[in-house]
């Protein structure tokens, strides 16, 4: 599969100020089955489709199975099953590792790790960007 399109805003951190490129809200995880991953060094967007791809899958099913949660991943679980998946992943090509975007405003700024979540997105100001497939790039 290919890249895909979607809206992303630069956003400053308000602790060090360096641009971080947030994809619009839409891109959260859960709203469809194609989610994102971003690595935490350099910022970069991945995605994948959480049905299809056969380590998410058996991250979440593991997890269920291990905490006797079959009808549906806790909070705590819905980390630990996105950690068993995370350790499966590739390093980025500037050797940082890729998370699961859960939430895009909760992503944290890649370079000081501070909080972005309550940072005004600026107006008018999306351009479209291609986000390359986590596996297969």
């Amino acid at each position: 599969m290919g890249s895909i399109r979607r809206l992303a805003v630069d956003v400053a951190c308000p602790g060090c100020g360096r641009p971080n490129p947030l994809l619009l809200p839409e891109a959260s995880c859960g709203n469809e089955f194609v989610w994102h991953a971003r690595c935490g060094g350099c910022g970069a967007y991945r995605w994948f489709n959480s049905r299809e791809d056969q380590s998410f899958v058996l991250a979440v099913k593991e997890t269920a199975r291990r905490r006797g949660e079959p009808g549906g991943l806790s909070p705590e679980g819905t980390l630990q099953a996105h950690a068993a998946f995370e350790a499966t992943l590739d390093p980025c090509a500037c050797a940082g590792c890729f998370h699961v975007v859960r939430e895009i405003p909760d992503e944290r700024c890649v370079g000081c790790g501070g909080p972005l979540q309550g940072v005004p997105i600026p107006q008018g100001a999306a351009a479209p960007v291609d986000v390359a497939p986590l596996r297969g790039a």
